[in-house]
């Protein structure tokens, strides 16, 4: 169960992630036209969230894997489209102090916070006491990770790759602070390494095949965000995995 998890994990980990890079950078129509199809999508897999968490089975694991990185997806593209963000929508400027700059960086996306809060807190709920957890527990293990990189982005890190970023968002670069890991950084991913190795360990000893496989899936997850925090630690051309991907990063007018 673990090497089926592995595989499952990096392959639809890199395929929806260079598709995201791939769909953010296309024209103002093309986006619209994506991010429709995207959201009526997400809008299905939601309310398919309730029959997949009744059915306790491995390949119901996978698939509600896969559902929640359709839910994810779908709400990554509604920020990095810039659909939903949030009120500031200019660069900090040098004289805010570091409290404001949090405030201020809080703002280019406190609604976009507020609606992942809304769609996790929503498929929750759906999936509450049902046998199969595996969309809720992977979206909170993508929605924690999410904030970890945020912090790190804000405190700083060494190495930020501001290419992925389409044209519209490049306002954000100015929050944050490349060029130096912060002490916050080394924390964040040793305590998010071992939270790995605890899911690890539950998947090792659950007793049936369907609930090792979920823990698996997100372990493997989890350990490809940590992998994703030591990009942010040490340059290591990792864009190299998604050139497909980025045959022009320039948005189309």
């Amino acid at each position: 169960m673990m090497w089926l998890a592995l595989l499952v994990a990096v392959l639809l980990w890199w395929l929806m992630t260079g598709l995201a890079l791939m769909s953010v950078h296309q024209s103002p129509r093309s986006k619209q036209v994506i991010f429709s199809f995207s959201s009526v999508t997400a809008l299905v897999t939601v309310l398919a969230v309730e029959g997949n968490a009744a059915a306790h089975t491995p390949l119901a694991t996978i698939i509600g894997f896969a559902m929640a990185l359709i839910i994810w997806a779908w709400l990554e593209l509604s920020y990095l489209m810039g659909f939903i963000t949030g009120p500031v929508k200019a660069p900090a400027t040098a004289t805010l102090s570091q409290w404001q700059r949090f405030r201020y960086a809080l703002g280019t996306t406190i609604y976009h916070e507020l609606l992942v809060v809304g769609v996790v807190g929503l498929v929750c709920v759906l999936g509450a006491g049902l046998p199969n957890p595996t969309i809720q527990n992977t979206l909170a293990v993508l929605w924690l990770m999410r904030w970890s990189t945020k912090l790190n982005l804000f405190l700083g890190v060494r190495h930020f790759n501001s290419e992925w970023l389409p044209a519209h968002m490049t306002y954000i670069t100015s929050y944050l602070r490349p060029g130096k890991n912060s002490w916050f950084i080394f924390v964040s991913t040793l305590l998010a390494a071992y939270c790995t190795y605890i899911l690890f360990f539950l998947g090792q000893v659950a007793n049936e095949p369907a609930t090792a496989l979920s823990f698996f899936l997100i372990a493997w997850l989890a350990a490809l965000a940590v992998l994703e925090h030591v990009f942010l630690m040490i340059p290591m051309g990792e864009t190299v995995l998604w050139r497909w991907a980025r045959t022009d990063t320039r948005e189309a007018s």
